[in-house]
């Protein structure tokens, strides 16, 4: 029998929704480093001393080409099927539009394919392109009816058909359309192996006539006669490496990266640790929502029974109420509540507040006066709880429930690692939607209590370090592990980026913001912070603060916000690109450009911080020098999905700004370790919980 799962990634219902890349991105995390370390054991070796090497690395050149072959070979065969609906017999029901747009790439495919070996992966790419645009089309439709069904009524004669629809599409088209995407770019990616050689191939046709030797015969036994470096070798062991890692499930991914970090465990530090194994993978959506304390539901159930009881009292029952209260307060009554013992100055004042009123000679007044306190009380009762103290009230609780509240509960707190054992935990169906909503008594105890700790998930995780939400965007994924780093950012991009700027200003000890010019500045645990111009004016979490960094330099560069003279064109030249006008010291830009028909536009642009990611790691490798960040992948991420986890981009683009209208400048803040929270995490890193047996 299974061991029950300690974490929410090991209950299996919530690892697929929860986690859609939690393989890929616990093998990105071995592999990676393997890059890494391949590189640092073979930069400096001879090549003339690797003859062992050189003669694997050949035949493993020979069953690489004819796997690459082969690869290439199945999914052109794919995309040249015709009919094509029997691969999607799987979603039930099929989405026909998704179908109709899947089959015109399969005719396009079969009509179009080019002749020339030059043009085929233009030809793909192209098809990448059409259906990155249907993709976007397809995600804002489902957008649209998601906000339908939240502004909807369960009664709203329309639902059903908004229901119907959303399900279809998000359920069915949304994951044909990504399969169908996710071929394309494995197809695309196949021609970094075969391009070569097809070209090589498709010139000595050309050449001759009479050259009889097949395209496949030609790729599978190709030889480049270039001699073998170091690099060749590495890069080959490296996916050596990543194909070992294919067949394994997620508790023997885990326990080749425990191996890593016992190996080296300064190189991974416990935040590091604990965001790879609880993070990776995780879906990319803001974490709002997710998540609301127990035990603020339980006061507010028990706050709810108090006042119907208070309400029922007559003033001679106030009274005797009040004068035991006095008793159990002031004199020496055994029969004390748990606030009367309270230590606290904030829970004492309080105490003191209501008492004022329990003493007072009006009714009215002693009424309010014992209402406060009682109330008072049930919230001294459930706050001094553990959480873990509170879901096992929770739970005792359930049969007392309705099944949507007891589905509320499970889906808004750490319950769920128990209690889900089937798809459909987070959403409500119309005839629940219609149930909840009919309950005038629970329900709106419910609702406030959601919306009420929308963003109640920071301070928590904070001070408990559990993990407690179900997903993530960038700004929060860094914010989990600074938590862990032993500070409390404030959240948000804007104020997370002024967080580094003040405590620089400050001179607080090793401390700095700054525009990174090499290396040097990338250390670990530092937050990178990328700026970009967007076309939608940002919110007030993602507008940055004027600032400079510790060398004068600004968020935007200065030869821009000059006065700029307009470029002229050469003759017989097409017209020059128009330049941005920069105002506001560059929080805003715009430019008016004049079409062929005489007709003016304007563009504007605002100024934005568009993504935070923690740094882990400088490298070198054998294709150069790479930045190892834990973040999240942009939600327009080519896969189609986006997820936390271990990503690396090469240093030279982390200190590139970009072209003036992709502008990408980037900042990196630090402040060293604080205290980290080593008792709160032991349960939370213990390999006893972590590989369930």
């Amino acid at each position: 029998m299974a061991s029950a799962p300690n974490f929410q990634w090991q209950n299996e219902i919530l690892l697929k929704d929860i986690y859609p890349m939690r393989l890929q991105k616990l093998r990105d995390f071995l592999i990676f480093f393997k890059e890494a370390d391949l590189w640092a054991e073979y930069k400096s070796k001879d090549i003339s001393t690797l003859a062992a090497d050189v003669a694997e690395y050949e035949k493993g050149m020979d069953d690489a080409r004819t796997a690459d072959f082969k690869r290439y070979s199945t999914l052109k065969n794919y995309f040249m099927t015709k009919e094509v609906k029997g691969y999607f017999v799987k979603y039930k029901p099929i989405e026909e539009e998704a179908m109709a747009l899947i089959q015109k790439n399969h005719d396009l495919f079969a009509s179009s394919w080019p002749k020339d070996i030059r043009g085929e992966r233009t030809f793909i790419q192209s098809r990448i392109e059409s259906f990155k645009t249907q993709l976007g089309f397809l995600r804002d439709r489902i957008r649209y009816l998601q906000r339908q069904l939240d502004g909807m009524a369960a009664e709203h004669p329309n639902r059903t058909k908004v229901e119907t629809e959303f399900k279809l599409k998000n359920e069915a088209a949304l994951p044909m359309v990504l399969e169908e995407m996710e071929k394309l770019r494995q197809f695309d990616e196949t021609y970094n192996k075969v391009e070569t050689p097809k070209l090589e191939w498709y010139k000595l046709t050309k050449a001759d006539p009479n050259y009889k030797t097949s395209e496949e015969e030609f790729l599978v036994h190709y030889d480049p006669k270039v001699p073998v470096t170091v690099k060749d070798i590495v890069r080959l062991k490296v996916e050596q490496f990543a194909k070992s890692l294919e067949s394994k499930d997620q508790y023997q991914l885990l326990t080749d990266i425990r191996a890593r970090f016992e190996k080296e465990p300064k190189r991974f530090p416990t935040w590091l640790q604990y965001m790879v194994i609880h993070f990776s993978g995780m879906r990319y959506k803001s974490a709002h929502g997710s998540w609301a304390d127990p035990k603020d539901l339980l006061v507010r159930l028990r706050v709810d029974e108090v006042r119907k009881a208070q309400a029922a009292l007559s003033d001679a029952d106030v009274a005797a109420k009040c004068a035991e209260k006095v008793a159990q307060y002031e004199g020496a009554d055994a029969n004390k509540p748990a606030l009367a013992k309270a230590a606290d100055k904030t829970w004492k004042d309080k105490v003191a507040l209501h008492m004022q009123g329990v003493k007072a000679n009006g009714p009215k007044t002693k009424r309010a006066g014992l209402a406060g306190l009682v109330e008072e009380e049930a919230k001294y009762e459930f706050m001094s709880m553990t959480t873990d103290q509170a879901l096992v009230k929770l739970e005792a609780m359930k049969g007392q429930l309705p099944a949507w509240a007891w589905k509320m509960i499970v889906m808004l707190t750490s319950l769920r690692v128990k209690h889900v054992t089937a798809a459909g935990w987070e959403t409500f169906t119309p005839d629940e939607d219609k149930i909840r909503f009919a309950d005038t008594t629970l329900y709106p105890i419910f609702s406030k209590w959601a919306s009420d700790n929308t963003g109640m998930w920071r301070p928590e995780h904070g001070r408990t370090q559990e993990v407690i939400v179900t997903r993530a965007v960038c700004n929060e994924t860094a914010e989990h592990a600074q938590h862990i780093r032993g500070h409390l950012p404030p959240g948000g991009l804007t104020d997370n980026a002024a967080r580094y700027v003040k405590a620089a200003a400050e001179k607080v000890p090793g401390a700095y913001f700054i525009k990174p010019t090499d290396a040097k500045p990338y250390t670990q645990g530092a937050s990178i912070f990328w700026l970009r111009y967007v076309n939608t004016e940002p919110s007030v979490w993602q507008i940055p603060k004027p600032t400079e960094d510790a060398n004068g330099v600004g968020l935007v560069p200065a030869e821009y916000l000059g006065k700029r003279a307009q470029p002229k064109a050469a003759k017989n030249a097409s017209a020059p690109a128009v330049p941005w006008e920069y105002k506001g010291g560059g929080f805003t830009r715009t430019r008016t450009t004049i079409d062929a028909e005489k007709k003016k536009s304007t563009q504007a642009q605002w100024l934005r911080w568009i993504h935070e990611a923690t740094v882990i790691e400088v490298v070198d490798t054998a294709d150069g020098t790479y930045v190892y960040t834990f973040e999240t992948s942009l939600p327009d991420d080519f896969r189609g999905t986006s997820c936390l986890g271990v990503f690396r981009n090469t240093l030279r683009w982390n200190l590139d700004d970009g072209s003036e209208d992709n502008y990408n400048r980037s900042f990196v803040g630090y402040v060293p370790e604080g205290k980290a929270p080593v008792e709160n995490l032991k349960p939370l890193m213990d390999w006893n919980k972590i590989i369930l047996k």
